[in-house]
């Protein structure tokens, strides 16, 4: 009876730890959200080429810092919003649902640096979970309301084309964006130690108690 107690109590141990493993969220190696501005130049390929030679523009000539404009923040919010300007500009139909707001930041140039309708400015963010089929779209605050400024896609990097800075957001198709920085609940990966280590440890503990169990009866 005692010994069937012990076995009950040892099965119901390992059913835990296995529910906790499979049901915590795995994360894949990067797991960070944070954007960086990778590159600048007065075409999309030079300013996606980090530390690349470029002819009047780098990424030093570009400064970010926080969006301060409380208009501009509030209105980020909509969702709604945000996701008309994404289907008016794009021709598709794109829902507050599929949307997500990566990242935001007060984009500005240095002093000698020009950004015009003549002379646009390509500045490129990478992002952890980008990839060549990510759709992703940056987008523009100015004259009281956000847009989409026209944007290329590249694995790892998003890159937008600006007439004019300030602040500046990425938004993403949630669906487009390689899970891996969003994490997921999910069974663990094949070879993960934590889940070998866990198993390992429920087993020698139902072997001490059998063991131990069996010497206080003989």
């Amino acid at each position: 009876m005692q010994k069937s107690k012990v076995l009950s109590i040892v099965a119901a141990a390992a059913m835990l730890v296995s529910s906790l493993v499979f049901s915590t969220p795995v994360y894949a190696t990067s797991v960070t959200t944070t954007t960086e501005v990778a590159g600048a130049g007065r075409t999309a390929e030079e300013a996606q080429v980090l530390g690349a030679a470029r002819s009047s523009v780098d990424s030093n000539d570009v400064t970010v810092g926080t969006i301060t404009d409380k208009a501009a923040l509030d209105s980020l919010k909509d969702l709604t919003a945000i996701a008309g300007l994404i289907s008016s500009f794009t021709g598709s139909n794109v829902s507050a649902a599929d949307i997500s707001i990566v990242d935001s930041m007060e984009l500005s140039a240095k002093p000698g640096v020009e950004v015009s309708e003549a002379n646009p400015l390509f500045v490129s963010f990478s992002f952890p979970g980008v990839t060549a089929s990510t759709k992703a779209y940056v987008l523009h605050y100015g004259n009281g309301a956000w847009e989409v400024v026209p944007t290329t896609i590249v694995d790892g990097k998003v890159t937008g084309k600006f007439t004019s800075l300030s602040p500046v957001a990425i938004a993403v198709e949630k669906n487009t964006l390689n899970s891996s920085v969003l994490g997921a609940t999910r069974s663990p990966r094949t070879g993960d130690n934590r889940v070998i280590v866990i198993g390992a440890c429920a087993c020698l503990l139902a072997v001490s108690l059998i063991v131990d169990r069996k010497r206080k009866l003989a």
